[in-house]
């Protein structure tokens, strides 16, 4: 018995398919790749009545504000097309897409309708969310900032690119630092798609501490000749999260002996000035120098000693090129020092004096 009725239902069901009214030539229509300063794109379904009867739409609706059907308010009679016309707003809309239009006839069928394709934004539209041109591409930003980043872990940052092209593209990265590797998804991107860039760095691959800044190149296209260069900052910082109190206790500690390098008045015609300072470890474990460095052009810092034994002193020289002072200028710069004391990882040491 319930084999026989499911039969029925069966046979019932395929019954209602076959009496219905409209038979659709087409339910979906894929616009493709098109530019956004098309506007309004259009596209037309169209279905055969095959009943006895006239049988006319009483509605049809699209799932978003950006769609909009249009169909005839008369009755279709038998054996006449019925044609409903969808267009779709591209305007300020970037990207792939994909809309459908419930459309509801008197005889209380109902049919979904589908469009869909993929706007190519227009330079005006894409310039808020991807300023930067680059061949076949533009990209969200130039800057790719990993923020603080503990030695012996890894860092991650991405930024974002669009396809301005009708084609397929392939973005790559060129002149990689060696810390730093980068993936692209998708690999390949559809026209007028999306796709992210995104880095990973491996601290331990790199020989830097503190404020890292390095680049690399973003080729749009395999073989393209445009490249866009892409900065990357990092604070490399050493992870004293695991210390004991013990070990804390008897850690190196890394104390200057001046606050600030005072060249005085000098002059800027003459040669290389050199002063010099001492860190002295006043700690119990070694200290080890990671790092002393300055951004100034005009000096130059030198030190031998990268390890310090306890009650022992690091002599650093400075060396001042006065020619690289500008007639405006001060001497007014910083030099950083970087240890393993866990008190005062980052020190700064100013370095002042004026030029006549």
């Amino acid at each position: 018995m319930r084999k026989l009725l499911l039969i029925l239902a069966l046979l019932l069901s395929a019954a209602a398919i076959n009496a219905r009214s409209f038979v659709w030539l087409d339910t979906v229509h894929d616009f493709g790749a098109f530019s956004e300063d098309m506007g309004l794109v259009r596209c037309t379904f169209r279905a055969v009545n095959t009943s006895d009867a006239p049988v006319a739409v009483v509605s049809a609706r699209a799932n978003c504000g950006c769609t909009h059907p249009e169909y005839p308010k008369n009755a279709i009679a038998p054996g006449d097309t019925l044609k409903v016309s969808v267009a779709y707003d591209a305007k300020g809309r970037p990207g792939r897409f994909e809309k459908k239009v419930y459309v509801s006839t008197g005889d209380g069928e109902q049919m979904t309708l589908r469009v869909k394709g993929t706007v190519i934004g227009a330079p005006t539209s894409l310039a808020g969310r991807y300023p930067v041109e680059g061949g076949a591409a533009r990209y969200s930003t130039t800057v790719m900032p990993f923020g603080e980043a503990l030695k012996g872990r890894v860092a991650h940052a991405m930024i974002r690119g669009y396809n301005t092209t009708d084609r397929v593209i392939t973005p790559s990265a060129t002149d990689l630092p060696e810390y730093i590797d980068i993936t692209v998804r998708p690999a390949q991107v559809p026209p007028g798609e999306q796709f992210a860039i995104s880095a990973t760095a491996t601290t331990d691959r790199c020989d830097s501490w503190g404020f890292v800044t390095d680049s690399f190149n973003i080729v749009s296209d395999a073989g393209a000749p445009e490249k866009v260069r892409i900065s990357t900052v990092m604070i490399v910082k050493e992870d004293f999260s695991k210390l004991t109190p013990g070990q804390r206790a008897k850690a190196p500690h890394a104390s200057a002996n001046i606050k600030a390098v005072d060249f005085g008045v000098f002059d800027r015609t003459s040669g290389h000035i050199k002063k010099e300072f001492f860190i002295e470890n006043t700690g119990q474990s070694p200290l080890v120098i990671r790092q002393i460095s300055t951004p100034d052009k005009s000096l130059t810092v030198i030190y031998s000693d990268t390890k310090v034994k306890k009650g022992r002193k690091a002599r650093v020289e400075v060396i001042l090129n006065p020619h690289t002072i500008a007639d405006t200028e001060l001497l007014n710069a910083r030099i950083t020092l970087i240890t393993n004391d866990p008190d005062h990882p980052v020190q700064m040491i100013r370095v002042v004096g004026e030029p006549r």
